[in-house]
């Protein structure tokens, strides 16, 4: 019996374990290593949004709709900001909204992440930057963008030589 109940826990444990959790710590370091990973591979968007912030809600289907359209083309990061308390509530978020790839939350001091991340941000919800293939930034900003400014934006990388 206590050999049953050992191999239950197991099972259990490596199933909480599995490699399939959607929203997973993250330093800015380590964000910015897994940017550096698609280098001469792809274009990268990351978006950094939260739960609590209406813009990033309102623009977080946009940017669905072109990881899908585009799928294989650019990789797609996004990174909560959510307070700590509120991770639950991102990971629901997520799920709901269909991600089904691995995502960022947020760790560490906030001055050190923003300026670690982008000289250019101030620490303002949404905030997206672009890379090129070459991981250069295209182009950064903060605010809400409209679906067509998104697509823009990554064509320009998509398409470049």
């Amino acid at each position: 019996m206590k050999t049953v109940t050992s191999s239950i826990t197991l099972l259990l444990v490596s199933l909480c374990f599995s490699g399939d959790e959607i929203l997973v710590d993250a330093t800015a370091d380590q964000i910015m290593a897994k940017v550096e990973e698609y280098k001469g591979e792809m274009p990268v968007l990351m978006n950094f949004w939260a739960t609590w912030c209406a813009p990033c809600i309102e623009e977080f289907p946009y940017l669905m709709e072109l990881n899908e359209k585009y799928e294989g083309d650019f990789k797609l990061i996004f990174v909560s900001g959510d307070f700590r308390e509120a991770r639950d509530e991102a990971e629901k978020f997520l799920k709901e909204q269909g991600v089904d790839f691995e995502t960022y939350f947020k760790v560490g001091k906030d001055n050190e992440f923003i300026t670690t991340i982008s000289n250019d941000w101030t620490g303002a919800l949404p905030f997206t930057i672009v890379y090129n293939k070459q991981g250069k930034v295209t182009a950064s900003w903060e605010g809400k963008a409209e679906l067509e400014t998104f697509e823009s934006e990554l064509l320009n990388v998509i398409n470049e030589d």
